[in-house]
């Protein structure tokens, strides 16, 4: 009603009003601080106006006195609720009973007649009046009371799908605590959530049984709420499995780098190769049995592939290490083998030996080495290398076997020399005037000389005869030969010169003889005859 209408054309005398008792049938509520059923009618009454052109027009401004009266259910069969003209006095619920007689009692009790001017009022009057109340609700000028059904029935979906909504993540928690925390494969969580989901639907249908438009709504806004709840737990989830397959692969590396480096280097190639493919089989099986249940086997796949590539450097760089192990090994056991040769063909006496001696020391070393290198590289006998440091061992020896001939040459040399010296010392002293007085027979003495150094020669070649693959046997018989017969020749030139001091005054006289009787012998012949005489 407008205020114009309200302040010039409405009769206010009209809104005199018997007393309003509002009834509410199958109801009942329990309100704070003692809060009456009348109390709460005017609160609510009070705090729903509507306001039109500056005037509050109500309930309470229309009628002088508005109380309400709740009436709890009848009864409680469904075969009675669906037709209370069955059910007899005794068949109602002694509540119900009470609060009806207490309703009746009310309306004996309060019930006026409508009055106008201190008179009742007629029909023709109230039936006007109540074409203005009509009007005036049709215009919106009363206070609408809100339903209190309404509010029951909102205030009971917000409730059912706040509970479910609590009842799914109660549920869904304690099914995922059984994980101890950890992420899980995103089917089961799917799994988990549906079921969760539709038990809390289920409850939500039990929770509302009977309120079919309050079900709907509650459910549309349930499963909203459950999608957002269910979408953030995916996403954390998902992370989770990411961080769980970056920290599970950091981790099966790490071990298996610990696992590698643990390893007795140098081994086998072959026993390595074994031990690594069990490693990585053994990386792969830790993986899969961590995250193998959180993703899908083409992601695991993809994972599995990824520790490979890791694990295959690792392994890489241990077989390089072995590698290197091995020719450490297959070094060291070449420096053992040379060694060994070494020692074998070592000449304590420090004399020169024998050429078959020294072809036997030789082969016995070279077969001592031989087997050192063997039995101390037989770790690495399956290497492509091992037949190059074979040969380079054998190289070593041969070098070895021409240090021994040459220090057995030197050996010989220094021998060679000495003895060269003593010959030419015996043969000087067996040539000498005290063995060979001079003047003597040129050929007695040729002849003697010639035994003489036959014989040096012959004990140059007793004592270093075994030695004449050297040149330096060579060289020193050719010194001694020199020698002897440089002592020769001067020994020759020594019997000239004693023949000379010999015969040198015969030989003076001879000629004086020769030169006083020149004139007596006028042929060369007859001088000659003269001389042999």
């Amino acid at each position: 009603m407008s205020k114009a209408k309200w302040m010039d054309d409405f009769n206010h005398d009209l809104l005199s009003f018997p007393p309003l008792i509002w009834v509410v049938q199958d109801f009942v509520q329990q309100t704070d601080d003692g809060e009456t059923s009348q109390e709460w009618l005017h609160r609510l009454m009070t705090t729903h106006t509507r306001d039109n052109d500056d005037y509050d027009i109500s309930l309470l401004s229309i009628f002088k006195h508005v109380d309400c009266h709740t009436l709890f259910l009848p009864a409680t069969t469904k075969h009675l609720l669906s037709d209370l003209s069955r059910a007899k006095e005794e068949d109602l619920t002694l509540d119900y009973r009470r609060e009806r007689d207490s309703l009746i009692q009310k309306l004996r009790v309060g019930l006026v007649p409508k009055e106008k001017n201190e008179r009742p009022i007629t029909g023709p009057e109230l039936a006007g009046l109540l074409q203005i109340l009509v009007d005036a609700a049709n215009d919106g000028s009363l206070s609408q009371i809100p339903s209190r059904w309404a509010v029951f029935s909102q205030q009971l979906e917000d409730t059912a799908t706040e509970d479910c909504l609590a009842f799914y993540e109660a549920e869904l928690n304690a099914q995922l605590q059984r994980y101890a925390g950890e992420p899980v494969n995103a089917e089961l969580l799917q799994g988990l959530h549906e079921a969760v989901k539709e038990k809390a639907e289920k409850l939500l249908e039990h929770l509302l049984l009977g309120l079919k438009d309050t079900m709907v709504t509650a459910a549309e806004a349930l499963s909203r709420e459950i999608f957002t709840k269910y979408h953030f737990l995916h996403e954390m989830n998902e992370k989770r499995i990411k961080l769980k397959l970056t920290e599970s692969q950091h981790r099966v590396e790490l071990e298996t780098e610990e696992t590698l480096g643990s390893l007795p280097l140098a081994m086998r190639s072959s026993e390595l190769q074994v031990l690594l493919s069990r490693v990585v089989e053994d990386a792969v099986v830790k993986l899969t049995s961590v995250v193998g249940q959180l993703i899908a086997d083409d992601m695991l796949q993809t994972q599995i592939k990824l520790l490979q590539s890791s694990v295959r450097k690792l392994r890489d760089s241990i077989t390089l290490k072995n590698s290197k192990a091995l020719e450490e090994v297959m070094s060291a056991a070449a420096s053992n083998a040379v060694e060994k040769f070494k020692q074998g063909t070592y000449n304590k006496e420090h004399q020169p030996r024998s050429q078959s001696m020294i072809e036997r020391l030789i082969s016995n070393g070279r077969a001592d080495a031989v087997k050192v290198y063997v039995e101390e590289s037989e770790l690495a006998e399956e290497e492509a290398s091992y037949e190059a440091y074979t040969a380079l061992l054998m190289h070593r020896i041969e070098e070895e076997e021409k240090l021994v001939h040459k220090q057995n040459e030197e050996l010989v040399k220094r021998v060679a020399k000495s003895k060269v010296e003593d010959l030419l010392e015996r043969f000087r002293a067996k040539t000498d005037s005290s063995h060979l007085p001079l003047p003597r027979n040129d050929s007695d003495l040729v002849s003697r000389m010639s035994e003489e150094a036959e014989k040096c020669e012959q004990s140059y070649v007793e004592m270093l005869g075994d030695f004449s693959i050297y040149q330096t046997y060579t060289d020193h018989l050719k010194q001694l030969k020199t020698g002897m017969l440089a002592t020769c020749q001067r020994r020759k030139q020594e019997n000239v010169e004693a023949y000379t001091h010999e015969v040198e005054v015969p030989l003076k006289m001879a000629k004086q003889v020769i030169y006083i009787s020149a004139g007596k012998y006028s042929t060369e012949f007859s001088v000659y005859q003269f001389v042999s005489l």
